[in-house]
């Protein structure tokens, strides 16, 4: 096993990925897709060792990197969508890079490193769009003033699998790609948002000050449900954006019925509610005294 660092270190992790590559294969073939691909993710590495960054590793077409000093991932962002400007051939005209970085506590394993820092700096690069880089309210607080000047605040959001709302921030990468629309909420409208969730005796109602909810059949359930076919901790649903989005975590997996649909199942899956309707926890909804009753307000 790999020895792990006996206790955390605050560094800034980034994470960079290539978009358009499934596409590259498809028009350009393999052999010359690989080449341009390969190309790219030398030219983000090369950024980051450039700005005293680590990659830890590769992820796909894109890379996961560390760095000391936030401002050194924020110069990598810059400077690897400038890079993107440099094709290397005509086919990659319709790629880009999306960035997230996130500064907080990790926990180093060999070259390796874990944490909540690195899921944040995943997600925040999950939400980005091409050519864009979006970052936290953490970082920003390690920023000096010049790069402050570069960030943009953007409706905190909640993040896939998080609990509570995350500040975030878009740098200016002064870049060819596509502005990021996070669809944010009107702040007014924020409050309305509204999910309320009945069983039996049991209610429950999720909102901006309360975004998330652990369903299941544990006793520390937010809903519990005593249906022996639930799994413990079954399934979560959580305000993301301006909409609720069930997720399954379950083994006998989720059902839903949304009032004037066909009734659907969730395995390992996520999928948004709307309306109201009823949720079962392993088994149909159809005469399901364990059924949740769902109303969407």
């Amino acid at each position: 096993m790999p020895e792990k660092s006996a206790t955390p270190r605050e560094c800034t992790v980034l994470f960079a990925d290539l978009v358009g590559s499934t596409q590259l294969y498809e028009r350009a073939g393999d052999e010359s897709a690989f080449e341009i691909v390969d190309a790219f993710v030398q030219k983000m590495r090369d950024v980051v060792e450039s700005r005293g960054g680590r990659v830890v590793k590769h992820t796909g077409d894109g890379l996961m990197a560390v760095f000391e000093q936030a401002e050194g991932a924020a110069e990598a962002a810059i400077n690897m969508h400038l890079k993107m400007r440099e094709r290397v051939n005509p086919d990659s005209e319709q790629m880009g890079i999306k960035v997230g970085f996130h500064t907080g506590p990790v926990i180093e394993s060999g070259e390796d490193v874990f944490g909540e820092t690195v899921n944040q700096a995943s997600r925040l690069a999950e939400l980005a769009s091409p050519g864009r880089a979006l970052t936290s309210g953490e970082t920003m607080d390690c920023l000096g003033q010049e790069w402050k000047g570069l960030l943009n605040r953007l409706s905190p959001r909640v993040l896939r699998g998080a609990s509570r709302a995350t500040q975030i921030y878009e740098l200016k990468c002064e870049s060819v790609g596509d502005v990021t629309v996070l669809q944010n909420v009107p702040p007014e409208a924020e409050g309305q948002l509204e999910i309320r969730l009945y069983l039996n005796q049991q209610r429950l109602v999720l909102n901006a000050a309360t975004p998330i909810a652990h369903v299941g059949r544990e006793s520390s359930a937010d809903l519990k449900v005593g249906d022996s076919r639930a799994s413990r901790r079954h399934a979560d649903i959580e305000l993301r954006g301006d909409k609720f989005v069930l997720v399954d975590h379950s083994s006998n997996g989720t059902y839903v019925a949304i009032e004037g649909e066909k009734e659907f199942f969730l395995s390992r899956e996520e999928a948004v509610l709307h309306g109201r309707g009823l949720i079962a926890l392993g088994g149909p909804c159809a005469d399901n005294p364990y059924a949740i009753k769902f109303v969407c307000v």
